[in-house]
This record gives structure tokens, C-alpha cells and sequence, in this order.
């Protein structure tokens, strides 16, 4: 009764830790998006970000492609007129004679972007040319310049000479506004004193040239240069690239006639300079600090955004507000339902959301969103909260561990730190505290891991609950993938098919062997664990693979069989022979008793011999050399050379004209070439040939031997490697082997790194062929 008390009260009180950690976690998570939240519609608000936003506006305006309008013509004052006419100020009458080249083309209007507001003090006269010049054409925009009187900021106009003003169509302003980071992104369209107002130079040659513009937005916020200048309808410029995008023809080249009429038919003809000696150039986001843009492009750039109806506008502080607060609070919601990973996922990918659908607008609404603020929370969102987290992880795992058992039995890895600040003592005693469960727990989980035998553990119920490497090895070759969450009887089926699989008492040890499924002899051995009160919780079962020892006692039963037989057989015939003689004592021994003591002697040497060979090609170290394998052939029919010639049988040998290089024992390799060889004359007919090949196959050296003999069946094929095979010779007097010559042979060609082949056919001969790896002198 006083347990259940016991544990009733500790369950309510983990009910309650979870609640209050639950609930501060709702609460330091709803702090930091209001916190959050709040910077982030400020910053926005305020655009206090402003520099990073504007270098965002740049590489995104950058990304967009504009079309260029056809109708827009620069005639530029470049290097070459420079060069061809002389330094610049030019006489006004060049430019009255430009604009008596151009006019008969019949523009639909020219702005000249030059300052003419004082009159020529050395040629008067061009003053009166060019005003005669600009009313020809009917169709000339001049620009007018500020003038701060003395630097007290009182600002008023300068018109052109009233000679020029008075035959111009329209005069109209060529200020631009330049950023904070001193790049030209944005002017106004109307600049007045108040009483008089002048639309912007390229909005005036529109004018001038009857095209029709849009209705204009209402007004923005003036901004009032000084108590006497004030500034309306700021718009951003879209430019379409780089310097240079608008088609461009050489001032002088106009003045010489080398400009056909055609270049200005109807179209919006803007002068100005573009050498970069004249000063009028400006930095701008196509442009870049290292490659300025001329005013006059400027000029063109936002009358092009007129005839093409491109519009460009940065996005207002509400808007700005919306779009930065959505992406940040999404971020938010991640970093609290999220794994720690896919948060981190979630707040990259909202980034490039961010970053995408800033450029989407630009490119779709022309609207310029400023992202900056967003970027900073998606930035801070994370490795705030994961701070938040990590603290209260820490102070979670120093409460739990306060309340844990701690085992004392594993020796202590390191001392116990005291220094260092909280953090840091924290940590170190944790560590030192942890460290022994985590020895406990490496130590059974290498035991288990590192057993050579398969090895599984299960539950009381049979449950198979971890299984180590070499149990998933197991019992995967028994179409089981993964053994973990099986029950024990039924992988104990396949083990020990048809025979018991239940578990015995499991206080009790037991061990069984068996025949497994794949025809492996299996010893089985269960044992019952125990937690420290006795109670058995689970079983712990090995499974050792003893098919090479049972498999080793049937090879020793079986070869004791034939050696004893073989072995005895010849040496009883000896004995028996001596006996004979001994009972004829005062009489020699006859030749043929002592030849047939010979032959029994020679085949108890030869069967040892055999042995001895075998046992050396399978567990000796070979001695490798490079050798040439056509020379081990010829050496290998040398000494078979004596039996072919009894039987009259010959060898034809094929050799490559280059050496057959290999690395290879030589001594173990000709023996086994000439066992092939002998088998070759023994089951040949007399009077045959023996053909023996060495030639390259496929990368590699191969070396086959066919004889003319009755050929085999494919049961023989199926046991001619086998230990203590034998097939009957045609020749009844030749000598019978004990069946290890080919097993000798496939050992040293497996330990050499080859593979041996076999082709018969009744009645058509044999061919048995190996090859080797080919090896450089």
C-alpha cells in the first residue's frame, strides 16, 4: 500500500513538472515574438536599415529586365567630339548648327541638357544663331540650373539667356536626389519656388514631343530643399542596364552629315555630354561605383519607363511592416513545433522566400520591398530561442539528475571539478556524475556488440529486444531482415526446424543443437537475467555456428576411413610378402618378389606424399616470384615426359612469343601444373595427344590442358574436386591415385588469387583450364 502511495505521489508530481515547464515554455516563447515582432515592425517602420536595403534594391532592380524604347536617341559629346571640334566650352553656334541638322528630320522633340544661363561674352552673335535655331525647330527643351545664394541655403532658379528661354518650347529641371550612400536611385518630377513650377528635364521633352502621360499619383510629401525650393513627386528610376543601352550617335558625327535623317524621324532626341572629362556623370545601381552614367542617360532612363509604361516604386511603411512581421512570426511558429533541424530548414528557406518575393514584386508590381528587417529576425529568431532552450535543458538534466540513482560499483573516470563559473561547475558535475552509467552502458553494449556468435536479448514475454551484428548476419540469411521486435520461439523455428522451440523454465540454463534451415549446425544456448531483486526479466540467447567443426569431424571420419584402408593396404602386402620369404629361408628372393615390395613401398611414399603436398598448399606461406608461366609449363612436361612415353602419347604446346609474367610460388604451381598433366596422360588413350595452351584472356594469363580421353559425365563433374575422389584410368595398369591431385590443384590456383574451370563431354575428352593475374617483369 505504502508503494503505491509512494508511486501515486511521484506520478503527480512529473504531472506537475511537465505542466510548469509546458507553461514556461509558452511564455518565453510568447516573449521573444513580442520582443521580436516589435523590433522588427520598427525597424521596418522607420527603415533604420535603410543602407542594407538599398544594396537589396540594387541587386534585385538588377535581376529584372526592361525593355528599351526605339523612339530615344542620344546625341553625345563624347571623346571624339571633344578630339574633332576642340575643348570644351564649344561656340553656341555648333549647336545651332546641330539642331539645323536634326530638326529637318522632323523629332518629335530634342532636349539639349546644356547650361546656357549666361550669354556668350566672346561670340554674341551665336547667342542670337542658336535662339533662331531652337524657334526653327519649335520643339527644343533647355534645362535651367539652382543657384544657392552665397551657401545660405536660400535657393532660386537660373533660367537660359531670355533669348534662349524665350524660343524654347519648355524649360524643365535636371536635379537628381542622390541616397545616403551617395547613389543616384530616385528624382522628382515638378521642383518649383512656390510660385513657378518646372516638371523634371525628361518629362518636359516627353511634353514637348505631344506624348501622352499617364495621370500623374498624387502628390507625395514635398520635400522642401530650403524655406524657398521645394520638391514634389518623387519616383523611382527604373533603369534598364549599364551605361550605353540607348542607341548613341557621335555629336561631330552629326555635325559632319555622317548621321543619316532616318536616325531622327520621329523620335525623342536628348544631347548631352558623355565623356567622362565634362563631369556629369553620377553613380547609379546599374552602373556601380566604377562605371558612372552620364545625366543624359539618366534622363532617358525615366523617360524610357514612360513610353514603355515600366513603373518603379518603393513600397510604403505599411507595407514594408506586413511584409517583414509575416515572414519573422512563421519563423516563430517553426522554431516552436519543429525538431531543432527542420526549424533551422524552415527559417533558411523563409530567408530565401523573403529574398524571392522581393524580387517577384519588382518584377511583376514594380513595387521595391525592403527586406532587411525581416532577414534580421529570421536571422535572430532561431539562435535566440535555441539559447532560451539550451538553458533550460541544462537546468532540466540537473534536476533530473539530482533525482536519479546513481551507481557506485564502476570506478569514477576523472575527479570531481570545482572551478570555473556556474556554467561550467553545471557541466562538470554532470559529467562526472552521468559518466558512470554511460561506462556501465558502453561496457554491455561493446560486450554484446563485439561477441562473435549471434547473440540476442528478449523481454520476459520472448520479445526479441536487441540482436548484435552477427545475429542480423544470421538470421538475414534466413529471410529475416531485422530480428528486433520478433518473438523469440519463432526465430528459434527456423533454427531448429521441426523440432521443440519453447522456452523452458526460465530459471533454469539450457542448451540444444540443431540443423538450421540453410544446413548449418547450430548450438543453442539460452540463459534466464535478473534484475537485482531476482525477478528474471528477460532471456539471453547465443547461437554458435559449429558447422566447420562438425563438418571438420565428418572430413577426418571420412579420409581415416580411406587411409586407413589405403595406407594399411600396401604395407600388409609387404609384410606379407617378407613373411613368405622368411618361409623359405635357405632360398634368394626372387626379382619379382622384390619388385612388388618396390611398387608396395613406392605407393605408401606417394600416398604420404600426397598428404604432405596437400597440407603444404593449404596453410604454408607461399613464397611469391615472377615467373614465367609458358617456361613452368615446359618444366612441368618435362617431368610427366617419362609416363607420356610409355603410354605414346604426345604434348603440343601453345606459347605466347612474349613471357607469360605472373607472381607465383614456383614450386607449388609446377606440381600442381604437372598433377593436370598427369591426369591428362592417365585417361588418355595410347597413341593420343595432350594439347596444353597458355595464352591471354580477358587481362589475364590462362593455361589449359585438353586431352583425347573418354571425357566425363556431369555426376562425375560434380565430385571431381571432392576429397578422396577417384576415377578408374582406362589403363588398368596405370597407377590410381587416392583423389587429392585436383583438390591440390584448385587450392594452389584459389591461393594464387585464380579460379579453375572444367569442360567434358562423354566421349569428346577433358579440358581443365585456371588463370592467373598478369604481372610485370
Amino acid at each position: 500500500m505504502n508503494n503505491r502511495l509512494l508511486d501515486w505521489v511521484s506520478l503527480q508530481r512529473e504531472s506537475g513538472l511537465d505542466a510548469r515547464r509546458l507553461r514556461k515554455r509558452w511564455i518565453e516563447w510568447g516573449l521573444l515574438t513580442l520582443v521580436l515582432l516589435s523590433v522588427v515592425a520598427t525597424l521596418s517602420w522607420r527603415n533604420s536599415l535603410e543602407r542594407v536595403n538599398l544594396v537589396i534594391e540594387d541587386q534585385t532592380t538588377r535581376l529584372v529586365e526592361r525593355s528599351v524604347s526605339d523612339d530615344i536617341v542620344l546625341v553625345t559629346i563624347d571623346d571624339k567630339s571633344l578630339a574633332a571640334i576642340g575643348r570644351w566650352p564649344w561656340r553656341r553656334g555648333f549647336h545651332a548648327a546641330l539642331l539645323d541638322k536634326i530638326s529637318p528630320a522632323q523629332p518629335r522633340a530634342i532636349g539639349l541638357d546644356l547650361i546656357f544661363t549666361e550669354q556668350d561674352p566672346v561670340y554674341a552673335a551665336d547667342d542670337v544663331l542658336l535662339a533662331h535655331a531652337i524657334q526653327r525647330s519649335g520643339k527644343v527643351v533647355l534645362p535651367l540650373a539652382l543657384q544657392d545664394s552665397y551657401g545660405t541655403g536660400h535657393y532660386k532658379p537660373i533660367l537660359p539667356v531670355p533669348a534662349l528661354a524665350k524660343a524654347a518650347a519648355a524649360i524643365g529641371h535636371i536635379h537628381l536626389k542622390l541616397d545616403a550612400d551617395g547613389i543616384v536611385r530616385t528624382t522628382y518630377l515638378r521642383e518649383g519656388d512656390g510660385t513657378r513650377w518646372w516638371d523634371h528635364f525628361g518629362v518636359a521633352v516627353l511634353r514637348a514631343g505631344s506624348f501622352a502621360l499617364p495621370s500623374e499619383p498624387p502628390p507625395s510629401p514635398s520635400d522642401t530643399q530650403s524655406m524657398d525650393w521645394t520638391r514634389e513627386h518623387l519616383v523611382q528610376i527604373p533603369f534598364v542596364g549599364a551605361p550605353g543601352q540607348f542607341q548613341q550617335v557621335s555629336y561631330v558625327d552629326v555635325l559632319k552629315g555622317q548621321v543619316p535623317a532616318t536616325t531622327f524621324t520621329n523620335k525623342f532626341v536628348l544631347v548631352g555630354s558623355t565623356s567622362a572629362g565634362m563631369g556629369d556623370a553620377y553613380a547609379t545601381p546599374q552602373s556601380g561605383n566604377s562605371e558612372l552614367m552620364a545625366g543624359v542617360e539618366i534622363s532617358a532612363n525615366l523617360m524610357n519607363a514612360a513610353l514603355e509604361g515600366q513603373k518603379l516604386q518603393r513600397a510604403s511603411a505599411w507595407q514594408n511592416v506586413i511584409f517583414c512581421t509575416v515572414p519573422v512570426a512563421l519563423g516563430l511558429f517553426a522554431i516552436l513545433w519543429l525538431s531543432p533541424t527542420a526549424s533551422l530548414l524552415a527559417n533558411a528557406l523563409l530567408v530565401l522566400f523573403t529574398l524571392a518575393t522581393s524580387w517577384l514584386m519588382a518584377l511583376y508590381s514594380g513595387i521595391l520591398l525592403a527586406p532587411a528587417a525581416a532577414l534580421l529576425g529570421l536571422l535572430s529568431a532561431y539562435p535566440l530561442w535555441v539559447w532560451r532552450r539550451l538553458n533550460a535543458a541544462m537546468w532540466y538534466l540537473l534536476e533530473e539528475f539530482q533525482r536519479m540513482e546513481i551507481r557506485h560499483d564502476l570506478p569514477r573516470m576523472r575527479p570531481i571539478q570545482h572551478r570555473g563559473d556556474p556554467l561550467e561547475r553545471h557541466i562538470g558535475a554532470l559529467q562526472n556524475a552521468s559518466e558512470q552509467l554511460r561506462n556501465l552502458h558502453r561496457f554491455v553494449s561493446d560486450i554484446l556488440s563485439n561477441l562473435p556468435d549471434a547473440t540476442v536479448i528478449t523481454d520476459p514475454t520472448g520479445r526479441v529486444l536487441m540482436a548484435n551484428q552477427a545475429a542480423q548476419q544470421y538470421f538475414r540469411l534466413l529471410g529475416v531482415d531485422q530480428p528486433t521486435n520478433h518473438q523469440l520461439v519463432e526465430l528459434l523455428r527456423k533454427v531448429n526446424p521441426g523440432g521443440s522451440s519453447q522456452m523452458q523454465d526460465t530459471a533454469q540454463i539450457w542448451t540444444g543443437e540443431s540443423k538450421d534451415d540453410a544446413g548449418r549446425d547450430v548450438l543453442i544456448k539460452c540463459a534466464p537475467c535478473f534484475n537485482t531483486d531476482g525477478v528474471a526479466t528477460g532471456w539471453i540467447t547465443s547461437l554458435v555456428d559449429i558447422s566447420p567443426i562438425r563438418h571438420a569431424e565428418r572430413q577426418r571420419d571420412e579420409a581415416l576411413r580411406f587411409i586407413s584402408h589405403d595406407m594399411r593396404s600396401p604395407q600388409s602386402s609387404i609384410l606379407a610378402l617378407l613373411e613368405l620369404h622368411r618361409m623359405q629361408a635357405d632360398a634368394a628372393m626372387p626379382a619379382e618378389t622384390l619388385q612388388r615390395i618396390e611398387r608396395h613401398a613406392q605407393k605408401t611414399l606417394y600416398l604420404a606424399e600426397e598428404f604432405v603436398q596437400l597440407a603444404r598448399a593449404q596453410s604454408s606461406e607461399y613464397r611469391l616470384e615472377v615467373i614465367d608461366l609458358g617456361e613452368l609449363l615446359h618444366e612441368a612436361v618435362d617431368e610427366v615426359w617419362p609416363q607420356a612415353v610409355q603410354r605414346h602419347i604426345t604434348f603440343k604446346l601453345q606459347t605466347p612469343e612474349v613471357s607469360a609474367w605472373c607472381k607465383a610460388d614456383r614450386g607449388l604451381l609446377t606440381r600442381a601444373i604437372g598433377n593436370l598433366l598427369s591426369n591428362a596422360v592417365k585417361y588418355s588413350p595410347e597413341h593420343t595427344e595432350v594439347q596444353c595452351t597458355v595464352q591471354d584472356h580477358q587481362g589475364r594469363w590462362q593455361l589449359s590442358i585438353a586431352d583425347a580421353g573418354p571425357g566425363l559425365s556431369p555426376e562425375q563433374q560434380q565430385v571431381l574436386f571432392q576429397h578422396f575422389v577417384r576415377l578408374q584410368p582406362n589403363d588398368r595398369s596405370a597407377p590410381r591415385g587416392i583423389g587429392l591431385g585436383l583438390v591440390f590443384v584448385r587450392t594452389v590456383v584459389e591461393r594464387h588469387g585464380g579460379s579453375i574451370q572444367l569442360s567434358s563431354m562423354l566421349g569428346h575428352g577433358t579440358t581443365l583450364r585456371f588463370s592467373l593475374a598478369q604481372a610485370l617483369e
